[in-house]
């Protein structure tokens, strides 16, 4: 009994402690959290309101703040656990899918597994669908400057589930933009239900991502968004990526759009200008035989893109279309019709260059049927020097004519 007692008091020693209150906290139930909070109560009590709302503010910036450091500690772990991750892809299949992508037979595991010198299983458990994605998208994008046409490019992603987890995202709604963005970067299907979440989205730039991978994903009515698309204002990407997806269109032999006709109806004077340009690339030949009945065309911005891709074409029947309408042009289209004869180099049209030098009113337009008349051939190169020694000419046109045979020296000298 007296040992039992002793024992009871130290307990109480340790587990108690007394305070001029009177009072004393158990530390092993919640009354310690009340008696801080009490503690605290009592320590700002004596402060005014204002003081302890200066406290508060304090207090929980310094929470935010440790939060906001745990958590930027946290994506930057992240991060370099995927860029190792990422480099390892690099290194171990980075070969394998670029033989595969380049191969001229279709897909089989056989041939994937025998590239990569790993099992199929083996790569699906080892390595990160996201960081295999990222990997194959760098392939097919260097690969796209010279093909259009992949063939083993999605058969790829279906084997190794890249396209599974971006169909997931697209359902989930987790990085839309992103996932959209590879789907048309890469040029994959994508089923028409998912694409109609976000075909008519709130957000501009994923509205048209989802409908160039509407057109990529669909076999009819595929370009049924496209007008509406075009009316819009355009940011830079979106012509370039328009120009890759017409690219893909030809390579697959897909229904391309109307060009002309799209150029024709649209209400933005530069959309339809890019169509117009388009021609060059992907039209077919009437399309492109057409081009000069945008030559007096309402919108500038179509005459000059008829007649850049009348110039990318060689087309010298349309060439002189050009240069029969030279003197019911602005200057600023008579300087591309210039231009247009300087790129063709037909040889035909020595005299015109002449004419229009002689009769430019702008100084920019008479520099630039010199530069032209200086380097067409051997024929434009003579009459450049007879214009050169005429007396007629006044000292600035000699001057000009100087300077063009000066830059023509410095070129010659920096390709030694």
């Amino acid at each position: 009994m007296g040992n039992n007692s002793i024992t009871q008091e130290t307990k109480k020693m340790y587990i108690s402690s007394e305070y001029p209150d009177g009072m004393s906290v158990d530390f092993y139930g919640y009354e310690v959290m009340g008696y801080y909070i009490q503690r605290i109560c009592t320590f700002f009590s004596v402060y005014a309101v204002h003081i302890r709302l200066l406290y508060i503010l304090i207090t929980l910036c310094i929470l935010t703040m440790l939060v906001l450091f745990v958590m930027f500690m946290r994506q930057i772990r992240l991060k370099n656990r995927m860029d190792a991750h990422l480099k390892a892809v690099r290194t171990d299949l980075f070969a394998g899918f670029k033989q595969v992508l380049t191969a001229e037979h279709s897909l089989t595991v056989e041939m994937l597994e025998m590239a990569c010198n790993m099992t199929l299983d083996r790569i699906r458990e080892v390595y990160n669908t996201r960081a295999v994605g990222w990997v194959i998208a760098e392939i097919s994008m260097d690969m796209s400057r010279k093909l259009d046409n992949i063939p083993n490019l999605e058969p790829l992603c279906a084997m190794l589930g890249v396209k599974a987890l971006y169909e997931k995202e697209l359902f989930n709604k987790n990085r839309v933009f992103f996932t959209l963005q590879y789907l048309v970067n890469m040029h994959l299907r994508a089923s028409a239900g998912l694409l109609a979440l976000y075909i008519h989205h709130h957000n501009n730039k994923i509205r048209y991502l989802a409908r160039m991978c509407y057109i990529i994903s669909t076999e009819e009515d595929s370009f049924k968004y496209l007008m509406e698309d075009l009316n819009e204002p355009m940011n830079l990407w979106r012509p370039m990526t328009l120009h890759r997806l017409f690219a893909w269109l030809r390579a697959n032999n897909k229904q391309m759009p109307q060009f002309l006709v799209y150029a024709r109806v649209l209400k933005n004077e530069e959309s339809a200008a890019f169509m117009i340009n388009e021609v060059a690339y992907w039209g077919n030949e009437k399309e492109k035989a057409k081009l000069n009945e945008f030559f007096l065309s309402p919108k500038l911005l179509c005459r000059k893109a008829a007649l850049n891709a009348v110039s990318l074409l060689h087309d010298e029947k349309q060439e002189q279309m050009a240069v029969d309408l030279y003197d019911q042009q602005p200057e600023s289209i008579r300087q591309e019709i210039l231009r247009v004869v300087s790129a063709i180099k037909s040889g035909r049209h020595t005299q015109f260059l002449v004419r229009a030098f002689r009769t430019a009113t702008s100084k920019t337009t008479r520099e630039l049927a010199l530069t032209s008349l200086y380097a067409y051939g051997e024929e434009g190169r003579s009459t450049f020097e007879l214009l050169r020694h005429d007396l007629n000419e006044n000292e600035k046109d000699r001057k000009l004519m100087a300077q063009i045979d000066a830059v023509d020296i410095l070129n010659q000298m920096r390709t030694l």
